[in-house]
């Protein structure tokens, strides 16, 4: 049996919560109605905030890479090409 710890949790949560946020900025583009425009923006509102803190707890316990600097994530990135480049 193939069971989900937390980490698996937190990053399939953290993936949807994306999603969430990608679909409700969606729809608050194609909404015409002032209203709907209005409860889909608060729902958007509140899902990023959500995410923000669902990050915070992933990063916080090492299961999700975050970058200090964009130097940080460009060195990891260049090790990374340089891993691929020695296999071949």
């Amino acid at each position: 049996m193939n069971l989900m710890d937390d980490k698996d949790i937190a990053l399939s949560s953290l993936t949807a919560s994306k999603a969430d946020i990608s679909l409700l900025s969606k729809a608050i583009g194609e909404a015409t109605n002032p209203q709907l425009r209005q409860m889909l923006t608060s729902q958007l509102n509140s899902c990023i905030n959500d995410h923000f803190k669902l990050s915070d707890i992933v990063i916080s316990k090492g299961w999700y890479p975050a970058y200090a600097t964009p130097q940080e994530q460009l060195k990891n990135d260049l090790t990374k090409a340089e891993k691929v480049i020695k296999e071949d």
